[in-house]
């Protein structure tokens, strides 16, 4: 079973996860056929925290997990932060494939996608 996670930084503003919380809904709509259960996290200030988000997945029988950081940048979270956590489950699920993929700024096409919007 293949699972996908939605990693976002967190706010102290409700309406702010909760507008990443529905676009992760969104884009669950359109992914079905890649992931058989989706869902999203926060690095802090919010729930599910993505070790939460991890233990969801894996509780419901994911054994491939990517994990999407919706980050522009390459920072401390991106570069260590986030890989540190999945080092951390692997070691605690060691029969399940954890992948963290690409950020957003640094998805092939972004750029260009980006530029064709503005």
């Amino acid at each position: 079973m293949n699972g996908f996670i939605l990693v976002a930084h967190g706010s102290r503003r409700v309406a702010a996860n909760e507008e990443i919380a529905t676009f992760s809904q969104s884009l669950s709509q359109v992914m079905t056929v890649r992931f058989d259960v989706m869902g999203h996290a926060f690095w802090e200030l919010a729930e599910p925290s993505l070790e939460q988000a991890i233990d969801q997945q894996v509780a419901v029988g994911a054994k491939n997990i990517s994990v999407f950081p919706y980050f522009l940048a390459q920072g401390k979270h991106v570069v260590n932060d986030l890989p540190s956590v999945l080092e951390q489950k692997r070691t605690q699920y060691p029969d399940v494939t954890l992948t963290l993929l690409p950020h957003l700024g640094a998805l092939p096409g972004f750029a260009d996608w980006l530029a064709d919007q503005l």
